[in-house]
């Protein structure tokens, strides 16, 4: 796992017969067994990111998951790449370079890396801010157009105090999982009021009804924002 890593929030509408083009969201998640752990591998993004040889790659973000259920990793750091070709730019440029190549070294020792994988975003709901705290919910989707036409038709008339975005697994990290929701706000109350309203209301209940048909939740895990390193 001596790649990159690269995944998270807020993308415009994407039609499931565009994924070819869509963005590629790929996610590395990592246990870091204490504080100065967690601080030498944003250090080690630090300093790769402030060289010159950084110009080109994607947006990258780093969140912190304080309640994991049954995923047994701490971080993730989330790449938000606009393409599958801004994924092999982005790469390309820590491969190729020392300073890309110093940086993974600083990383693999400072954590335990537990696994990785990519999605890519079919429908969103809300604003397009990056929130710093949310929920990500893992989806078992048997029917993976029923489950995202249902989730659209529940949100039609939803009010959403952040965003909501649904992910559909391009390579998959967690196991026997189809789909992943991010829920985000400004506040922990914002997520939770997110959650629930959409639940609650008509559409909301409607949808509860049938879902068992097309679709099982498998984990639902809090997270937050740890810090941004915006493209460049």
């Amino acid at each position: 796992m001596k790649k990159l890593i690269l995944s998270l929030l807020v993308l415009p509408f994407l039609s499931l017969t565009q994924l070819s083009a869509a963005p590629m969201h790929a996610y590395y998640c990592f246990n870091a067994s204490s504080l100065e752990s967690g601080n030498n591998f944003i250090g080690a993004f630090d300093a790769f990111y402030n060289s010159q040889v950084s110009e080109g790659i994607s947006t990258h973000r780093l969140y912190a998951f304080e309640l994991n259920g049954e995923n047994n990793f701490t971080h993730c750091m989330v790449g938000e790449h606009d393409s599958p070709d801004a994924y092999e730019k982005t790469n390309s440029i820590v491969q190729s370079s020392s300073e890309g190549l110093q940086m993974l070294e600083n990383m693999n020792s400072a954590v335990t890396w537990v696994m990785n994988g990519a999605g890519t975003p079919v429908v969103a709901f809300g604003n397009e801010e990056t929130n710093p705290i949310g929920a990500i919910i893992d989806i078992r989707a048997k029917d993976a157009n029923t489950f995202v036409t249902e989730v659209t038709k529940m949100m039609e008339n939803s009010s959403i105090d952040g965003s909501m975005i649904v992910f559909a697994d391009t390579f998959t990290g967690v196991t026997g999982r189809t789909h992943y929701v991010a829920i985000s706000s400004s506040t922990l109350e914002g997520v939770l009021s997110n959650l629930n309203g959409s639940l609650s209301s008509p559409e909301g209940k409607n949808y509860l009804k049938r879902a068992k048909k097309f679709r099982k939740v498998m984990n639902t895990s809090l997270f937050s924002l740890v810090k941004s390193w915006e493209a460049k």
